[in-house]
């Protein structure tokens, strides 16, 4: 007994991800919509599915979270600190010292130590590694319902 088909659709306005279940010829299809926390992306998802179906032009106006420049460099920084605290069992984790060094600072010329431990440098090194971990955890979830995460400043 078959499960299906999986199948992806191109589109201008970013693939179409399906799984068609084996049905009788002739019937028509449904669409299945998970009740989760990204409900409402499933929804823009298969609104976007039908219209396209049925003809109409891509739309921009989904929802979908279309990162900045600056938003895609920063997740690609978050990324690049994954793989590297990511690395295997049997080599060392490299130090918030190495990361900063090698992805964040290149040219950083503070030394290990106190000077190290006091920096603005070594603060904004860590919270950058606990946000990699956090989207790691579960945290990317939210860039799918495109829902931006970061600090906010608030208008005074």
């Amino acid at each position: 007994m078959s499960d299906g088909r999986h199948v992806v659709l191109g589109d201008i306005d970013g693939p179409h991800h399906l799984w068609l279940r084996d049905t009788p010829p002739g019937q028509p299809l449904a669409y299945v919509i998970v009740r989760d926390p990204a409900i409402e992306a499933r929804r823009r998802a298969a609104w976007r599915l039908d219209r396209r179906l049925a003809g109409a032009p891509p739309s921009r106006r989904n929802g979908a979270f279309r990162p900045t420049a600056f938003q895609r460099r920063r997740l690609d920084l978050l990324l690049d600190i994954l793989d590297m605290l990511l690395t295997p069992p049997s080599a060392p984790r490299p130090t918030s010292h190495e990361i900063a060094r090698r992805l964040i600072y290149p040219g950083m010329t503070i030394g290990r130590g106190m000077e190290w431990k006091s920096s603005t440098e070594r603060r904004r090194t860590q919270r950058l590694i606990n946000e990699a971990l956090a989207l790691m955890h579960g945290g990317y979830r939210a860039l799918l319902r495109g829902v931006v995460g970061g600090r906010q400043k608030s208008a005074a």
